[in-house]
């Protein structure tokens, strides 16, 4: 990956390649960008710069044997560690899953933490980063450089650290071996803890302008320049969404079809064909399940903004659009809240290991009872 491949973020780039041939380089850093933001591939491009052998004044040369093998992510003085799914039986590292790692990154490294586990099929498990990944990192420290005079830790959605791997973390941290340097990966340097935070300097990564977003999708995925600009504004900055909608994602289908079944049955209340529903949607596996709550109160949010009448600012598909033309009326100032806290409080269970029939099927009885309250005029407020 080269810093000339991503787009946006140029003050970003600046800072770190200058960091790089000062050589006043931190040996640790936090970027913070949420998922689909070019954070890792910021990671990818700085590891590669400052590795490569023919470097220029702003680029790696993504020629020498040194960028070839980062570019496949393969280079043995560049370690990756990131949320995997354990097995109780046996320890279970990062590095047991580079191959499903490396292909998952080369098709986009713009993924979704929500992508990577749907990889490595996840179901009802949650990917996290044990003591043991901390154990591992300690013993490959210990060891010099295979290749190269500097070797590189890149932690990907390092707030999925178990306590115990961040307090392992923090002493490498605090006395980190010479020529080795940490970037650590999250959506939010609040969901680390604070001593690691103070020891790290944080890079805050933006989203993608529009104009720069949409000559990006045309450039890489050929999409024709209308249908890019409309994408970049639908995706709001945010290049891993850009590209899902770009060139199609089973989950974004899946959870549109599913959010529009469970609207219309709620609205009909229908309560055995949302028990039905529920059965079905109770099979997703866990992550899936997340995923579709976060897709309704995405809509929801979009439903909201339609009755504002601010198109400007809608990031619906033309798939979408047609139902929340119609849907939207029925989502109001008088069971909006209620909707949200509803979506949310069921997001909050699932992630606690809930049972998917009793919240799911609880969450429809509730959205059937709130999609059939009165929208409140001012003329009812007098006459009450």
């Amino acid at each position: 990956m080269r810093f000339s491949e991503i787009p946006s973020n140029y003050n970003t780039k600046h800072q770190l390649l200058k960091a790089i041939d000062s050589e006043r380089l931190s040996h640790a850093h936090l970027f913070v960008g949420e998922d689909g933001s070019p954070g890792l591939p910021l990671a990818l491009a700085f590891a590669q710069y400052v590795m490569c052998q023919n470097k220029t004044q702003n680029d790696s040369c993504g020629k020498c044997p040194t960028c070839l093998k980062n570019d496949k992510l393969i280079h043995p003085d560049v370690h990756f560690i990131f949320p995997v799914i354990t097995n109780k039986s046996a320890v279970t590292l990062s590095e047991h899953f580079l191959e499903q790692w490396r292909t998952a990154v080369n098709e986009t490294p713009y993924m979704s933490e929500e992508d990577w586990y749907l990889k490595l099929g996840a179901g009802n498990k949650q990917g996290f980063i044990s003591a043991h990944e901390a154990n591992n990192l300690s013993h490959k420290l210990s060891l010099k450089p295979y290749e190269n005079s500097y070797r590189l830790i890149i932690i990907w959605h390092s707030d999925k650290m178990h306590h115990a791997a961040a307090n392992k973390l923090l002493k490498v941290l605090e006395e980190p071996p010479q020529n080795t340097l940490f970037i650590l990966l999250s959506s939010s340097k609040e969901l680390l803890l604070d001593t690691i935070v103070s020891r790290l300097q944080t890079v805050n990564i933006e989203s993608c302008p529009e104009n720069e977003l949409s000559n990006f999708l045309v450039q890489q995925y050929n999409i024709e320049k209308q249908n890019a600009q409309k994408i970049s504004s639908l995706s709001n900055g945010n290049i891993g969404r850009a590209i899902q909608l770009a060139v199609g994602n089973e989950m974004l289908e899946k959870n549109t079809i599913e959010f529009q079944t469970l609207m219309r049955l709620c609205y009909q209340a229908k309560i055995v064909d949302l028990s039905q529903w529920v059965d079905h949607i109770s099979r997703w596996g866990r992550e899936n399940h997340k995923s579709f709550l976060n897709y309704t109160l995405h809509m929801i949010r979009e439903c909201l903004v339609l009755n504002v009448g601010d198109s400007s600012i809608q990031r619906l598909r033309t798939e979408e659009q047609a139902f929340a033309n119609k849907f939207a009326p029925f989502v109001h100032s008088n069971n909006m809240l209620a909707i949200i806290e509803e979506i949310e409080s069921a997001h909050a269970h699932i992630s606690r290991n809930g049972s998917p029939k009793f919240i799911f099927m609880d969450l429809a009885l509730k959205l059937t009872v709130l999609l059939h309250a009165k929208k409140l005029t001012l003329q009812d407020t007098i006459s009450a």
